[in-house]
């Protein structure tokens, strides 16, 4: 349903993402996850349109059969209504607070057809149902101040799914929200997007949160593809280094039965910080941070294929799973590049 090739965007002279190859099937929902600044947020928008005024982008974007790189607002506009729903990280930002958030659903139902008032009063509150805010007819009277950060997140699902996108793409939705209410968002999205037979692309920088929710997972580093696969492979065995580093990062990344492994153990940390826009070293992005690091790594290394679906581009791959006891050392990989 979605195929990227070659994906590069620049602001400037700087290249902010750079992808060979990424592709999501109908009806999985793929995890684009890596720290602040690796590129997932830039990556999302540019596949619903939405990067900065200032960005170029080039490659190729295919969605359903159709190139979307080379769109004009105007015809991406009519994308995002029909077939793909955008959901947002802070939903205080992204409503219109002098409008009731009943009437902003509304404006989002009528994208659908022509439609008199009465179906999109009674559509509204179909939706609203749908993502389990209570008494839709008194909330849609409410601008978005008087409601919860929950609640406007579910809004946000409500508007998103209006037009029954095929595509949803969620940024870090549930960053902002604590806990309890993180666990509601990630259950809804799985719902609606079982319900509607959606794709899903799902931001975050929490593994344990893509985890739940992904199918697949892609982690981006510098703007770059370091390893994509089958969600249970990248966090319980995974190839890059840089992936590795992340999940060794997160506590709560552990399956239950392992969690007493993890339980007292001090917090691992990545060492250093994501470069700023135009200083990452040549080769693999994220040598400079890397302990296992290898002569080699200063050029660019090559995609190997653990699987038809695993791929992973790293000079000196982990070989064991972590949070298990087991070292991941710094053994080459024999696998066949």
């Amino acid at each position: 349903m979605l195929t990227i090739r070659d994906l590069t965007v620049r602001i400037g002279t700087h290249e902010i993402v750079s992808i060979d190859e990424l592709d999501l099937a109908p009806g999985r929902r793929l995890g684009l996850v890596g720290e602040s600044g690796s590129g997932k947020t830039m990556t999302a928008m540019s596949i619903v349109g939405l990067q900065p005024r200032e960005a170029t982008v080039t490659g190729s974007i295919v969605f359903d059969g159709r190139e979307l790189v080379g769109l004009t607002d105007r015809q991406f506009a009519d994308v995002r209504g029909a077939d793909m729903g955008v959901v947002f990280q802070d939903p205080l930002r992204a409503l219109n607070p002098t409008m009731r958030v009943g009437k902003q659903i509304g404006e989002a139902v009528r994208l659908t057809g022509d439609l008199s008032r009465a179906e999109v009063k009674a559509r509204v509150h179909d939706l609203m149902a749908q993502v389990q805010l209570p008494e839709p007819e008194r909330l849609a009277r409410r601008y978005p101040h008087q409601l919860s950060g929950g609640q406007r997140q579910r809004v946000l699902i409500a508007m998103a799914i209006a037009s029954r996108p095929r595509l949803l793409v969620a940024d870090e939705p549930t960053t902002a929200l604590d806990v309890t209410v993180q666990k509601g968002i990630l259950e809804l999205i799985d719902e609606v997007s079982t319900e509607n037979d959606m794709s899903v692309i799902f931001v975050s920088h929490s593994l344990g949160v893509v985890r739940k929710i992904s199918d697949d997972v892609a982690v981006l580093y510098g703007g770059r593809l370091v390893e994509m696969g089958p969600g249970a492979a990248i966090v319980d065995r995974p190839r890059h280094r840089y992936t590795e580093a992340l999940i060794e990062a997160n506590p709560d990344h552990a399956d239950p039965e392992q969690a007493e492994a993890v339980i007292g153990q001090p917090l691992t940390t990545i060492p250093g910080a994501v470069p700023a826009l135009g200083n990452f070293p040549s080769g693999c992005r994220f040598r400079d941070r890397c302990p296992h690091h290898l002569d080699e790594c200063a050029d660019e290394p090559p995609v190997t294929r653990q699987s038809d679906q695993h791929r992973y581009a790293c000079w000196n791959p982990a070989t064991a799973a972590v949070g298990t006891g087991g070292g991941s050392g710094g053994e080459r990989d024999g696998a066949a590049r």
